[in-house]
């Protein structure tokens, strides 16, 4: 047997017992991971503040109110958050967003609501969801 063919051999033996130990090891302890916490806005909004979720799709369209507003760019979603945050203001609250963009939407639509709103001076925070369509 050429010396090729017995490493080649010695390989596959090694990948066997590597997953022969992976698969009968048992793990003992269960790490907790905590997520990050948002510091600048909170699903449960502080008393006094407005929280308003803003979608980001791949399409670069924003809907709001539970998607029964879609904004179509970024000039009409500037018009809507300076509407909403004289009303909030009006009302002696204070404008939080929620950015929940989706996995697979472009990252830029999201930075742009981010941009959006740091102009505004509105407290933001960033969420990363999949939606499942049927």
């Amino acid at each position: 047997m050429s010396k090729s063919k017995l490493i080649i051999r010695l390989i596959d033996i090694v990948f066997i017992l590597l997953f022969a130990f992976i698969s009968v090891s048992q793990i003992d302890t269960i790490a907790i991971i905590e997520p990050p916490k948002s510091a600048e806005a909170t699903d449960g909004a502080p008393k006094g503040t407005q929280t308003i979720i803003i979608g980001v799709t791949k399409q670069g369209t924003y809907p709001v109110d539970m998607g029964d507003t879609v904004l179509k760019n970024t000039r009409e979603l500037r018009e809507y958050l300076t509407v909403q945050t004289r009303q909030a203001k009006s009302r002696g609250e204070q404008l939080g967003v929620r950015i929940r963009a989706n996995w697979d939407s472009p990252v830029e639509y999201g930075l742009a609501v981010a941009k959006i709103c740091k102009e505004l001076g509105i407290q933001k925070g960033l969420d990363v969801v999949k939606f499942h369509s049927d």
